[in-house]
Order: structure tokens, then sequence, then C-alpha cells
């Protein structure tokens, strides 16, 4: 079973292991460029509550941070610098709040 489980992860992650183009993942919609924190906000009440939506919150927020990047990269490669940044520097920032998060939702950290 341990086995099956890692192949099939090793199969996915070797799918989007590449710095040389963006690949979309078909998991859940898309996510935009906006409600990027309330996604996160809806994400980590529900892993709070013990909810049984957190992964696929969690995966839409993903998604809204990926287009983020993605609109970002867009942005930029068209000039738009300054849009650009704004859109990286709050998915940066959406990251990092995710790692608060998880840090005090942690039980070894209680």
């Amino acid at each position: 079973m341990q086995k099956d489980s890692e192949r099939m992860l090793n199969k996915i992650v070797s799918k989007f292991d590449t710095a040389e183009e963006l690949v979309v993942s078909s998991a859940y919609g898309d996510g935009g460029t906006t409600l990027l924190f309330p996604r996160l906000i809806r994400a980590a009440m529900n892993q709070w509550d013990n909810g049984d939506s957190t992964v696929s919150r969690y995966a839409i927020w993903a998604n809204t941070v990926r287009d983020h990047i993605s609109a970002a990269i867009h942005l930029i490669e068209n000039g738009e610098t300054k849009d650009g940044c704004r859109l990286l520097i709050a998915a940066h920032n959406s990251l990092s709040a995710f790692s608060e998060i998880q840090k005090r939702l942690d039980p070894s950290e209680k």
C-alpha cells in the first residue's frame, strides 16, 4: 500500500517538477487573482474546526496562489512590472501566512 501511494505521488509530482514552463493542474477550478486571503481564511477555519472541506479549500487557495504567480509572470513579460510584483508579493505573503497558520495549528507546537 505504501509503495502504491509513493508511486502515485511521484507520478503527480514529476508532471509538475519543471522550471521551464508553467504546468497547470486540472484539479479543482481556477483560483483567479481575487479572494486570495479570504480563501486561505476559509480553509484554515475549516482545518481549525476539523471540517470535511479542509483539503478542497486549501487546494482552491493553492490554485489562487498559482494564478497570482502565473498572472504576475505574464504581466512582467508584458512590461507591467509594478502590477506583476504586486501579485507576486501577495502570493508570497499568503504562503507566509499559511506557514504561520500551520505552526499555530500544529499539535506539537501547543
